[in-house]
């Protein structure tokens, strides 16, 4: 069993673990995750401030870290962006990975016609290599 840290979170860092949780799960989708995954990875718990134990902790007990997502719309972007960051940091995506980015989407409060109209705009700019900054304003018009 986990620790009972976790518990004691404050708002922010319980909505950090889970958007890590998130990205864990779409990393390990397709049954591997690979390098490129894993550098995105330790990027993101970086900057979400996650300790090497917390980053641990989530990855031997996922069930113990529910999705709470952003209040503002520009975290949410930002949220979504991660997602679709990761689908490709590899390479490549399936349809399964894409079907849980879209579903993970929708946890974060946009609508499937939301995610329709955003996931190519996103998916296009970060393949050109744009910064997270430029992508956000790109799909937040």
């Amino acid at each position: 069993m986990s620790s009972l840290a976790h518990f004691y979170d404050s708002g922010e860092q319980a909505r950090n673990k889970g958007h890590f949780l998130n990205l864990v799960m779409l990393a390990r989708v397709d049954g591997t995750v690979s390098w490129q995954e894993n550098q995105l990875l330790q990027r993101v718990a970086r900057k979400l401030s996650l300790t090497d134990e917390q980053v641990e902790e989530i990855f031997t007990h996922p069930e113990d870290y529910p999705m709470i997502p952003p209040v503002t719309r520009e975290e949410r972007y930002e949220r979504f962006i991660q997602l679709i960051q990761l689908l490709v940091a590899d390479g490549q995506s399936d349809r399964q990975e894409e079907k849980l980015v879209k579903r993970l989407g929708v946890a974060l409060g946009f609508t499937p016609e939301k995610i329709d109209e955003k996931f190519p705009i996103i998916l296009e700019h970060l393949r050109k290599g744009m910064t997270r900054d430029d992508v956000i304003r790109a799909v937040m018009k």
